[in-house]
């Protein structure tokens, strides 16, 4: 079947570091600057303490609100000439506090700054529609997190460095939803996939394959009980047809398992994801799209 695959660079059209950042460290050209008071146009390097006004640089860029001498401090609006627009707090220069920036795309943050990052909490839209809300750290998502796909497809859960990575939920357009631990974007470790019509596979992954122990639970009520190799049963397990039960000493033995970690337990997963989505307000932030994913459409065949 086909993995789980939900890094950025799959779904967005992603924008260039340098395009996300927008770097303000040096947004006055002191030579050629000026500020605008009351309608008096003075000298940069004449001014000091804090004050509303307007910096004009030579490059276009322009930047109108409170400053202390002749650095943004405080609440401001920057906009730079190609269409860019920041509007929020500042500190010695750079953003850094609560603002929103807009990129003539389209496309949107509005959240928490930090010495010129997208750090902390923030909401991201881009101009394909695809929505991040959640933590942010030196622009890139990292911590717990909601991701709505341009196609309606949904990620909650853990994020480093950009990308899925930890425990998560993600509910495919269709319907079908997997339930667990994610790796580099991809199913891996222990988690339970259940689709539309009722199959249901608690067990071990690896790069978005089953494979390991695990329990494949037909929606007519047979089961095949074993382990898995890249997605495919490899011989190692028993089968239990539609109207036969698992034998007790098998129930105990599965029972074990889950205790153990070595299986998925379904009650504690379900608690765990209430309490880490709890974390993060997700606000009004909705599924979008009806289209359907192919990439987990491929059912285990019986």
């Amino acid at each position: 079947m086909s993995g789980l695959v939900v890094t950025a660079s799959t779904v967005e059209e992603a924008l260039s570091r340098a395009e996300r950042t927008k770097s303000l460290d040096a947004i006055i050209d002191k030579g050629n600057g000026s500020i605008l008071t009351n309608g008096d146009a003075v000298h940069s390097s004449e001014t000091a303490g804090f004050r509303v006004g307007e910096l004009l640089l030579s490059n276009g860029d322009s930047y109108s609100g409170s400053l202390l001498g002749n650095m943004p401090e405080g609440q401001g609006k920057y906009v730079w000439q190609g269409g860019c627009v920041y509007e929020g707090e500042w500190r010695r220069g750079m953003r850094h506090g609560t603002g929103k920036i807009q990129w003539p795309s389209g496309t949107v943050y509005d959240g928490e700054y930090s010495g010129g990052y997208m750090h902390g909490i923030g909401t991201y839209i881009g101009s394909n529609k695809l929505t991040y809300k959640g933590r942010w750290k030196l622009n890139l998502k990292h911590g717990l997190g909601f991701q709505v796909y341009p196609n309606g497809d949904v990620f909650e859960g853990s994020w480093m460095q950009e990308t899925p990575e930890g425990p998560g939920k993600y509910t495919w357009a269709n319907g079908n939803v997997y339930l667990g631990n994610v790796k580099g974007g991809k199913m891996s470790g222990k988690g339970t996939l259940t689709w539309t019509n009722g199959d249901l596979f608690e067990g071990s992954w690896l790069n978005g394959m089953m494979n390991g122990f695990g329990v494949y639970t037909w929606s007519d009520g047979g089961c095949y009980v074993g382990t898995w190799t890249r997605g495919l049963k490899d011989g190692k397990g028993s089968f239990y047809p539609n109207g036969s039960r698992l034998p007790a000493s098998q129930e105990v033995y599965l029972n074990a398992l889950r205790k153990r970690g070595l299986l998925p337990d379904l009650r504690k997963q379900n608690h765990s994801h209430i309490h880490h989505a709890a974390s993060v307000d997700m606000g009004n932030v909705k599924v979008g799209g009806n289209r359907v994913s192919n990439r987990s459409s491929d059912k285990l065949s019986e």
